[in-house]
């Protein structure tokens, strides 16, 4: 796909206020419940303008360089459940792009 310049990624939402949604945010508990595992709340579950922002984005021709990836859409979710052992046993490494110091 990005060598025919299709710009190929995935979105994964995580609560968004949508008609299946509804009935659980409509109580205290339901709503409680399903922003427990939600570690960075900002303004409450996202809309669906939220996703679409990003899928405009994504699709559109501003990006010009991320192709591949799955963009989770979940305040912070997903980097939960999958836990701090997925970097268990990665190393540090410096490198050097264009005069910048990073890690990776």
């Amino acid at each position: 796909w990005a060598g025919a310049g299709i710009p190929l990624n995935g979105v994964a939402p995580g609560v968004i206020v949508t008609p299946m949604t509804a009935p659980y945010l409509a109580t205290e508990e339901g709503r409680a419940g399903l922003l427990a595992g939600v570690p960075i709340r900002l303004h409450g579950p996202a809309e669906p303008v939220d996703v679409a922002r990003l899928l405009a984005w994504l699709t559109g021709e501003e990006n010009t360089h991320i192709t591949g990836q799955l963009v989770f859409i979940d305040g912070g979710a997903e980097a939960v459940v999958r836990g701090p052992e997925v970097f268990g046993g990665a190393t540090t490494t410096r490198v050097h792009l264009t005069g910048a110091q990073g890690r990776l």
